[in-house]
């Protein structure tokens, strides 16, 4: 029997008895639209990190850490021999190694990664104040962030500053160039706890981060930010040759200059990150994040698989002459085995084209709703998101079950004794 015959008899007889397929088929559906659904949400909320990474930290950036990738000494279990400080003392960087550094084929440049620790950001006109994330970054960096309006901060742009969007609205600002050349005041306090002093440094708004990035973030010059770090930590050297810290950042040259430049940081014993790697973990992260979310739909369809087994067992009780019948006029136990694997796969196949644009409509309403209202501070952020094989992917996930169910039930009515399936009453 051709395999377009097979087809249409399996679509043909699962049509005789409409409402049990019907409710075989449902089964399948919840299963296939909870998994292309929860995948979808996984895709949208993963593409929606990878892009805040990706306007954030800069393709050819490298972060650069003193610490050595050795077996550090551990607490817990036999005591063990220490056979060199540096085993579990991990050293700060020194002039030195910023040469050997520097002389790394493809760098361009190496910068201090600054940590301020401000106390508040005040408004020009205002007593309120309000928590704030200051960062110091090169222009480089800086140069990624898109902005609502204004222009970005270099390097020799000292006392100015790029603010986030978000504090427009903290503020009561109106979001227009009006705001372009206002002033913002950041308190900075000391490190240690008994020391009272604080300082506070003035700064002109040249930028507004464009608001789908949201952070409460002000970005500064390195300078500026090296200033308020000593301050904070009451070292005059700090973020200097003399003391450059554990953690550098270096600029590659040309994208093509990462990878070298990664391996031989390492080769000299320190640790390099790249931002391949660092999306690497993202997805890592949200790959097991797609699995979890996508089980619940892959538990539904396992007991869809059980309603199609049962389905098709009813199918060959009431058809036991009709097997018969066929067997008699020359249909071999392949033919029969195929035909009900065939409507095993066909109840599967339709569930997962129902499902999957079930999902789809259900994706594209918590996008419009999303974006009229919790998201409504991140436009073009899609909730769900559905990648060009996610759909075809389900209904040939929910296709394979479906037949892998049918076989116990086809194989059953394949080993029919033909002349006890006639005497079947």
């Amino acid at each position: 029997m051709p395999f377009n015959e097979i087809i249409a008899m399996a679509f043909s007889n699962l049509w005789r008895r409409k409402m049990r397929t019907a409710l075989t088929v449902a089964a399948v559906v919840i299963g296939a639209t909870l998994v292309a659904l929860m995948a979808s949400l996984g895709t949208g909320l993963k593409g929606f990190i990878v892009g805040q990474f990706g306007q954030t930290f800069p393709e050819d950036a490298i972060i650069v850490s003193s610490g050595r990738d050795i077996n550090v000494f551990q607490g817990g279990g036999r005591p063990q021999e220490i056979s060199s400080i540096e085993t579990v003392v991990i050293l700060p960087f020194t002039a030195a190694d910023l040469e050997k550094l520097r002389a790394v084929p493809g760098v361009e440049r190496v910068d201090y990664l600054v940590s301020v620790s401000a106390r508040y950001i005040q408004p020009e006109g205002s007593s309120k104040i309000y928590t704030v994330n200051v960062d110091g970054v090169p222009e480089y960096e800086a140069a990624i962030r898109p902005l609502f309006m204004g222009s970005h901060i270099t390097d020799g742009d000292a006392g100015q500053c790029l603010m986030a969007y978000d504090y427009l609205t903290t503020f009561g600002w109106p979001d227009d160039e009006s705001v372009i050349g206002r002033q913002v005041t950041v308190s900075v306090g000391k490190q240690l706890a008994y020391e009272t002093e604080t300082r506070d440094y003035t700064f002109t708004i040249k930028g507004v981060i464009d608001k789908k990035i949201s952070t409460a973030e002000l970005l500064i010059t390195q300078s500026d930010a090296i200033e308020m770090a000593r301050f904070y930590q009451s070292n005059p050297l700090r973020y200097s040759e003399q003391q450059p810290g554990f953690t550098v950042q270096l600029k590659a040259a040309a994208l093509s200059d990462v990878k070298p430049i990664a391996a031989a940081v390492k080769a000299e014993g320190w640790n390099a990150l790249t931002s391949d790697d660092i999306l690497a973990e993202i997805n890592s992260v949200f790959n097991v994040i797609q699995v979890g979310l996508s089980a619940f739909g892959i538990i539904a369809l396992v007991v869809a698989a059980i309603g199609i087994i049962n389905t098709l067992l009813m199918a060959i009780h009431e058809r036991t002459r009709e097997i018969g019948v066929m067997k008699a006029v020359g249909a071999t136990r392949g033919t029969i085995r195929l035909m009900f694997t065939a409507e095993g796969a066909a109840l599967g196949f339709l569930g997962g084209a129902a499902g999957g644009v079930l999902a789809l409509v259900t994706g594209q309403a918590l996008n419009v709703i999303g974006a009229r209202t919790f998201l409504s501070d991140f436009p073009g952020f899609q909730l769900s998101s559905f990648t060009w094989w996610l759909i075809p992917g389900v209904i040939a996930l929910t296709t394979v079950i479906a037949l892998l169910a049918g076989l116990y039930p086809a194989n059953r009515a394949a080993r029919l004794d033909p002349v006890e399936a006639l005497r079947y009453e």
